[in-house]
C-alpha cells in the first residue's frame, strides 16, 4: 500500500529495498476479486499542455520552453518510453532560473472520464508535504513562538518523553517514535475517518526505538506531532495556517491541504498498474497524512516553491527569513550507512554538490522534486500511477539536460515456457543476512515476494531470465553442472546481488 514514503536516490543503495522496490513505495498487491474499477492500457500518446497563468505575487515569473527541439524530443522520448510500460502517467517539468527548460504530461488524470493530465493537473504529492510543515515552523520560530531546540514538552506538556525529544528531533527523523504507517494494522484504519487526536494516540504511548538524536530513522509520526504542534503554537488549523501564512502569501493558488471527501478542482485520480491495465488505488482518508504527507499541488506551484527556497535575489523577506530557508537546507543529520551521501535537513533531503530534493508516495500518486542550488535547475516528476519511480526519472531528465549517459525503461514481451522449468525455480533465496525472496508458481506463472513485501509476478525473457511488469526489475536464474539452480542474481536500478538457493 503505497502511502508518503519519501523518494529518493538513495534506492539505490539501499539493498533489502532494492529487491522489489525502491525505498519510495511498498507495491500493492493486486485483488483478483476487486471491486474496483480496472481499466485496460491507453494507447500510447502523450498530452502536450499549454501553461497555467502564476500569480503575480509569485516570486518569479516561469517562461515557455526555451530549449532545442532536439533537447526537448530527447526529453519527451524518455518520458514517452516509461509511459509506455504502463508504469507512469502524470506530468513532469525541467526549469532553470525562470526558465522552462521542458515541461509535458502523459496519460489520465482520470480514466474514468478521459480526462488528460495536464500542466495545470493537481496531484497528491505525500512527504514532498514535509518541507512546507518544516517552513511553518521555521516560521513560527522567526515570529518568536517557537524554537526548534525546545523540548516538545514546552509545546505539549502531557507528551510523553516531551522532555526529551526537540523539535529539532522531529524535524530531521531522529526522535525514535515509531512510524505509525509501518503499523502491521495500518492498512486496516487507513481508510476509516480521524482526528489529529485519534493519529497521536497510536503511538504516543510507545516505547521509543532509541534515545532522541542518537540515529536517523524515517518516521511520518514525527511530522504528525509537528501538525498538532503548528495548531497549538498558531491558534490556527493545520490546512488554515498553511494557507494564510505560507501558500498565498507565495501565490500557490494551486497547493493546499487536502480534507477528507473535498472536491478539488483538476486534482488526478491515482491508479495501480495491474501489468496489463489499471484499477483504482486503495482509499485512504486524507485526515491520515496531516503534516506528514497531506497536500496537493502543480508542477508549476512547487517549482515556484523551489524557486522561493533556491533563489535569494528574488525572494519575498517578510515570509520566512533567509536563516530559516538556509536551516532546511543545512545537512542536519546523516541517513546513516545505507546513505552514505545523504542527510536529511528540516524537511529536505541534501546531497552531495548542493542537491536539496524529496519525494512522495500516497496511495496511487508518486511524486519528486529536486533542485541543483547552484545550477538553479529543478526537476519535478509527478505520477498518478503508483508504480513509477519519479527518483530515477528525474535523475535520468538531469542527465539528458547535462549530456550524459542514461538509460531507457524496457518494455518486453514474455516468452513461453512449459510448467515444469517454471517449477524447478520455486524455492527460497538469500539475498542479505535479513533479507529473502521467495519463489512460487501460482496459476501457471512465476511471483516473486520479498522479506514484508507483497508479492508481484514475473514474466519469463528466456528459460533462464525473468522481468517485472510493475517495476524494472530482473532475476536470473543459475544452474548448475547437473542441472539444478544454486543461486539467482537480481537486478535493478543497476545492482546485481547474488542469492544462493537455501532450499
Amino acid at each position: 500500500m503505497m502511502f508518503y514514503r519519501y523518494l529518493t536516490s538513495s534506492s539505490k543503495f539501499a539493498i533489502a529495498l532494492l529487491i522489489l522496490v525502491s525505498n519510495t513505495s511498498l507495491i500493492t498487491p493486486v485483488h483478483a476479486n476487486s471491486n474496483q474499477f480496472q481499466s485496460e492500457a491507453p494507447e500510447p500518446a502523450s498530452t502536450p499542455t499549454t501553461p497555467s497563468l502564476l500569480s503575480n505575487m509569485s516570486p518569479s515569473t516561469l517562461s515557455e520552453p526555451t530549449q532545442t527541439s532536439a533537447l526537448t524530443a530527447e526529453f519527451d522520448a524518455y518520458l514517452q518510453a516509461h509511459y509506455e510500460t504502463g508504469r507512469f502517467m502524470g506530468t513532469a517539468i525541467v526549469s532553470q532560473s525562470d526558465e522552462t527548460i521542458f515541461v509535458n504530461s502523459y496519460g489520465m488524470a482520470s480514466l474514468e472520464h478521459q480526462v488528460p493530465n495536464a500542466r495545470s493537473t493537481k496531484f497528491r504529492i505525500g512527504s514532498i508535504t514535509k518541507q512546507f510543515t518544516a517552513a511553518a515552523i521555521l516560521q513560527l520560530q522567526d515570529r518568536g513562538l517557537l524554537d526548534v531546540q525546545a523540548p516538545v514538552a514546552t509545546y505539549r506538556p502531557d507528551y510523553p518523553n516531551g522532555e526529551r525529544i526537540t523539535i529539532h528531533h522531529l524535524l530531521t527523523h531522529t526522535a525514535g517514535i515509531p512510524n505509525l504507517t509501518s503499523f502491521p494494522d495500518y492498512l486496516e484504519w487507513m481508510k476509516q475517518p480521524t482526528t489529529l487526536e485519534d493519529l497521536m494516540a497510536r503511538f504516543q504511548d510507545l516505547p521509543l526505538e532509541f534515545e532522541p538524536g542518537e540515529q536517523f530513522r524515517y518516521s511520518n509520526s514525527g511530522y504528525t506531532l509537528l501538525t498538532q504542534i503548528i495548531e497549538q503554537v498558531s491558534g490556527q488549523s493545520y490546512a488554515d495556517y498553511l494557507q494564510t501564512q505560507l501558500l498565498a502569501p507565495l501565490g500557490l493558488e494551486d497547493t493546499g491541504y487536502e480534507h477528507p471527501l473535498a472536491v478539488i478542482d483538476s486534482l488526478a485520480s491515482g491508479y495501480q498498474f495491474t501489468g496489463e491495465g489499471y484499477q483504482q488505488a486503495e482509499y485512504v482518508n486524507m485526515a491520515v497524512p496531516a503534516g506528514a504527507g497531506g497536500l496537493y499541488s502543480t508542477l508549476d506551484d512547487l517549482i515556484r516553491w523551489q524557486q522561493f527556497l533556491i533563489n535569494a535575489d528574488n525572494r519575498p523577506a517578510d515570509i520566512l527569513s533567509d536563516a530559516a530557508i538556509a536551516a532546511m537546507k543545512t545537512p542536519q543529520i546523516s541517513m546513516g550507512e545505507d546513505a552514505p551521501e545523504l542527510s536529511y535537513g528540516y524537511g529536505l533531503i541534501v546531497g552531495k554538490n548542493g542537491f536539496i530534493f524529496h519525494g512522495g508516495g500516497i496511495n496511487g500518486f508518486v511524486t519528486y522534486l529536486g533542485s541543483l542550488l547552484e545550477e538553479k535547475t529543478t526537476v519535478a516528476v509527478l505520477s498518478n500511477v503508483e508504480h513509477a519511480n519519479p527518483s530515477f526519472m528525474a535523475e535520468d531528465l538531469l542527465a539528458i539536460l547535462k549530456g550524459q549517459p542514461y538509460q531507457l525503461p524496457t518494455n518486453e514481451e514474455a516468452v513461453t515456457l512449459a510448467p515444469e522449468v517454471l517449477e524447478r525455480y520455486v524455492g527460497t533465496y538469500q539475498v542479505t543476512p535479513d533479507f529473502q525472496v521467495a519463489i512460487a508458481v501460482e496459476s501457471e506463472q512465476l511471483h516473486i515476494q520479498g522479506t514484508g513485501q507483497p508479492q508481484i509476478p514475473l514474466f519469463p525473457a528466456s528459460e533462464t531470465e525473468f522481468f517485472a511488469r510493475l517495476l524494472e526489475f530482473r532475476i536470473v536464474f543459475n544452474i548448475a553442472a547437473d542441472g539444478t539452480v544454486e543461486s539467482a542474481t537480481l537486478l535493478q536500478n543497476g545492482q546485481e546481488l547474488p542469492a544462493p538457493k537455501i532450499d
